[in-house]
């Protein structure tokens, strides 16, 4: 599917095609209707870059086991997973599936970012 969208309203809303694009990927992956592995290859930026721009907006990463398995699909999809998935897949998943979310918002702590800031001001 395409979708056009005109100039005119590019300028009236003051924003370029690819911030409305990292716009409709943050949104997207904020509804959890995407990855964070597909969001970014929406936003045309590596995964740390989409990640940094999440934490500096304080939107928490909800990475699960689903998520993880979706990423290996594009990634073998694409021929990029050249690592041995067999035994390391499995350790993975479970550790994913033990681990809780943890979103530093919402117990009122600084966010990842904002301690590596602190941390290199000092």
């Amino acid at each position: 599917m395409s979708l056009v969208i005109p100039d005119e309203f590019l300028q009236t809303a003051h924003i370029t095609e690819a911030d409305l694009k990292l716009e409709i990927a943050i949104l997207l992956f904020q509804q959890e209707k995407i990855t964070l592995g597909t969001a970014s290859q929406f936003a045309e930026m590596n995964q740390l870059e989409f990640q940094r721009i999440l934490g500096s907006r304080k939107i928490p990463i909800h990475y699960g086991v689903e998520d993880f398995r979706q990423d290996l699909r594009t990634l073998e999809a694409n021929g990029l997973a050249q690592v041995q998935t067999q035994p390391t897949q499995a350790a993975i998943l479970q550790r994913i599936e033990q681990r809780r979310t943890f979103s530093p918002s919402q117990h009122d702590l600084p966010d990842t970012l904002t301690l590596l800031q602190d941390d290199r001001a000092r």
